[in-house]
């Protein structure tokens, strides 16, 4: 390997790791003041919970630089459950929020997530926040489809299920 190369790819990983320490903060920065928190669980430069404890992080997110098509892009994970791939936006702000009214729409709140799944013809996830005030549920996610493949793979039965969390720093 020529010195040129060696010194070139240490400038793009330099640069690589500069991006993604710059997103986060961002992230941060934003669901910071769209919530009124200022406090996270800073696991490292890369990765930061919104949520939970030391031992057991929650709306942990997770930033990495994944090639794709040729080109680097920021790909963005949410408790290894939700991901965001920067190729998939027109630009870094539509990425970032996307991932910032995510994490917001999360913290300090309880959430409900209902999952309808019909085998192989639907899948839907509909996402409520319980209002403290009315004690009523505010949908803020609704997600179906009927694709063929992600039916076969993500409804292979007929079920509903509901899970509820509170989303809360532990002291």
């Amino acid at each position: 390997m020529s010195l040129f190369k060696f010194f070139h790819t240490t400038k793009t990983y330099d640069e690589d790791i500069q991006r993604e320490k710059d997103c986060i903060a961002r992230i941060k920065q934003a669901v910071s003041n769209k919530c009124g928190i200022d406090n996270f669980i800073d696991y490292d430069d890369y990765t930061v919970a919104f949520a939970g404890s030391k031992d057991n992080m929650e709306l942990m997110l997770e930033i990495c630089t994944q090639k794709y098509d040729g080109k680097k892009y920021l790909y963005a994970s949410v408790d290894d459950e939700v991901s965001w791939q920067e190729w998939d936006f027109n630009n870094l702000d539509e990425f970032e929020n996307n991932i910032i009214e995510h994490i917001a729409n999360r913290v300090n709140r309880t959430i409900k997530t209902v999952i309808k799944k019909v085998k192989h013809e639907s899948y839907q996830e509909t996402v409520y926040y319980l209002d403290r005030e009315t004690n009523e549920w505010v949908l803020i996610e609704d997600d179906q489809t009927d694709d063929k493949l992600v039916c076969f793979i993500a409804a292979n039965k007929t079920e509903t299920t509901e899970t509820i969390k509170t989303y809360k720093l532990d002291n």
